[in-house]
């Protein structure tokens, strides 16, 4: 069944943690940190969640880089502690990418990891 929704629907951390611990039988309610340790013992399980996952992010960037032509992307979050088994997805998708004669521009994680987006509002 399709969702409908905006970009974090198909694409946020929270959406991917639930897709997992469902698939594995695990609670919701459990650390996202002990959801993806179950996930990288279980890629099997799970790669077709991943795929999709990458395919949304990947989605989610092209459209922000058709609109704002962007020099660089730089993903934050909780993504940034699971890279070990995102990124493979995830380049696997910007290779099949297409852009409106737009080339696809850096895509980085955040220095700061998960806390950039606080690190951030505190500047402002």
């Amino acid at each position: 069944m399709a969702e409908n929704g905006c970009f974090e629907v198909y694409a946020s951390m929270k959406k991917l943690r639930e897709k997992i611990a469902k698939r594995l039988n695990l609670s919701k309610e459990l650390n996202g940190q002990i959801i993806f340790e179950f996930a990288k013992r279980n890629t099997e399980k799970i790669d077709d969640i991943l795929e999709e996952f990458a395919v949304n992010l990947v989605e989610g960037i092209i459209n922000l880089v058709n609109i704002f032509e962007p020099e660089i992307i730089c993903i934050g979050g909780s993504y940034v502690y699971h890279t070990d088994i995102l990124d493979e997805k995830v380049k696997k998708a910007l290779k099949k990418a297409k852009t409106y004669n737009k080339e696809i521009p850096q895509i980085i994680t955040a220095q700061f990891e998960n806390s950039s987006g606080i690190i951030g509002a505190t500047l402002l």
